[in-house]
């Protein structure tokens, strides 16, 4: 799930988009830092197009039954491969068979399962709240989106220079998602094609 604020909608009213990313079976190895990217080498469309519909495969089961254990998953073409971002091994394991049952199709031998520390059925309803309470301006600080780290990792925020060192923000933000850890990095003001809206006006 990703929250963002719309540029748009910014002189308007402002306006939530909930976007459920994408959710394997490999080793399980920890993860923090994000994905180190495979060495680059040619694909073939015919592999690439397997590894899509993998892709989407496991995305379709990790949003639905198997949010509990869904993190994120990761396309790696030069890797040949679709990582998994799981919190549980077994559960994750599950998840890649009903992806098999449902699409009989699919590549499941490209599918790789990494450790992530959170699921989508924990961070997905926090990355809600911090939407919802952005749009009604009830933060100390601009929020202008908020996100899963590609890793499972924690969530992302993205907010004002001022904002990644607020502790009035930090705290507020942290009322809403428990312990889930949170980042902030500065966003810059994002403008509407015609130049007439801000997204990085100051919140009232």
């Amino acid at each position: 799930m990703k929250w963002q604020r719309s540029a748009a909608a910014w002189s308007a009213g402002l306006l939530m988009s909930l976007l459920l990313s994408s959710c394997g079976s490999g080793s399980l190895s920890s993860t923090s830092d994000g994905v180190p990217e495979s060495p680059q080498a040619p694909i073939d469309p015919i592999t690439y197009s397997a590894l899509q519909n993998l892709e989407s495969a496991l995305g379709e089961q990790g949003r639905a039954e198997f949010k509990d254990t869904f993190g994120a998953l990761q396309l790696d073409p030069a890797g040949r491969h679709v990582i998994l971002f799981a919190t549980d091994e077994g559960r994750a394991r599950s998840l890649v068979e009903a992806a098999s049952k449902t699409h009989p199709g699919i590549e499941t031998s490209y599918t790789a399962i990494r450790k992530c520390q959170y699921s989508r059925g924990i961070v997905d309803p926090a990355i809600k709240l911090i939407g919802e309470a952005a749009e009604s301006n009830k933060l100390p600080a601009p929020v202008y989106s908020a996100a899963m780290f590609p890793d499972g990792s924690g969530i992302k925020i993205a907010t004002t220079k001022a904002g990644t060192t607020s502790k009035d923000l930090k705290d507020a933000v942290a009322k809403l998602v428990g312990d889930i850890r949170v980042s902030y990095e500065e966003s810059l003001p994002i403008h509407n094609l015609d130049a007439t809206a801000t997204m990085g006006a100051p919140m009232k």
